[in-house]
């Protein structure tokens, strides 16, 4: 079972939702709605609307309105994703070639920019504007992409940067997904602050996972090159582990923009097949179970979907 079906989300109503947010500007040339389309259709996780409704279960909400605030979810999740293959100068995503790649970095840029200001008109024109902005501020996605630059092909970068960097980047969007929905849903404050501690540590779990997979992951399933980040001077969890690894140590620091394929070859393939890859998968179950420790108070008969949410995110190949 898929985390979709486990929390009975509804793909067709997000769908529907998405299709009237881009449907709804009729100056927007023709050509880029279509570009738009094939992208926010795609075979994309919504891993950000699904926890969107998944929080809305904890209180009374209307449907509609949930599914409106995942379809924002999603857009803004979206528009990053455009803006982060333009800057890794990523080929693939999904396993299909980049926007920019197809129409242009000037027309990928355009979209992604148009998608984010597209988010927050439509924003101000429902009910929860204040549930939006209070839980979730564009500009963390933005510093974390400024902090992540700043620390390319940085060797130094600590553990605790890392952790920022990747509670910036992906965590905090999720566990505003999560909070959006409960908001809505008229949740108490007590509960709302066990939701978002549990989001916060589900999406640096999440994030762990996914920099993992990006060394052990076949090309087909990941959907780009093995160890793109680490070809992007981006230094993830598994690197700065190898790090400490005197056989790799040395090759990984003389790694630049200008170093051979094969030299960035050798580090990904001797990291893939490391201990450290265990030890990253480990780090990644700490940060479940400190999930798993935020609800153990919680009294609602949802708490269970949450724990089995985490079972099933620990045993995730994709």
């Amino acid at each position: 079972m898929d985390l979709a079906s486990l929390c009975n989300f509804n793909k067709t109503l997000l769908e529907e939702k998405i299709k009237a947010i881009i449907n709804k500007d009729p100056n927007l040339p023709e050509h880029y709605r279509e570009h738009l389309s094939q992208l926010l259709f795609s075979s994309g996780k919504r891993i950000r609307p699904i926890f969107t409704v998944l929080g809305s279960y904890f209180g009374n909400a209307d449907q509609d309105q949930v599914y409106n605030l995942a379809a924002i979810f999603e857009l803004i999740h979206t528009a990053s994703l455009i803006h982060d293959d333009i800057i890794d100068k990523a080929e693939l995503r999904r396993g299909k070639p980049t926007l920019h790649t197809i129409y242009g970095t000037t027309n990928a840029l355009i979209l992604g920019d148009y998608l984010v200001s597209l988010c927050c008109e439509t924003v101000s024109n429902f009910e929860f504007e204040e549930v939006y902005y209070n839980d979730f501020h564009l500009t963390d996605l933005c510093r974390s992409e400024i902090t992540q630059q700043r620390l390319l092909f940085n060797f130094d970068i600590t553990y605790e940067d890392y952790i920022t960097k990747t509670k910036n980047k992906t965590a905090l969007l999720i566990a505003a997904s999560l909070l959006g929905g409960a908001k809505l849903a008229g949740v108490d404050e007590k509960t709302l602050k066990k939701l978002y501690i549990y989001g916060i540590n589900l999406g640096i779990s999440f994030q762990i996972n996914d920099d993992i997979l990006d060394f052990t992951q076949d090309t087909t399933h990941l959907g780009k090159p093995n160890g793109a980040d680490l070809m992007n001077g981006n230094i993830t969890l598994p690197v700065i582990l190898a790090l400490k690894d005197k056989k790799i140590k040395k090759h990984i620091r003389n790694l630049s923009k200008q170093s051979p394929i094969e030299d960035f070859n050798y580090c990904i393939n001797y990291i893939k097949n490391s201990k450290w890859i265990k030890k990253s998968h480990r780090i990644s179950r700490k940060y479940l179970k400190k999930a798993k420790k935020a609800i153990k108070g919680l009294k609602h008969d949802k708490k269970a979907l949450l724990i089995e949410i985490l079972d099933m995110l620990d045993k995730r190949t994709h």
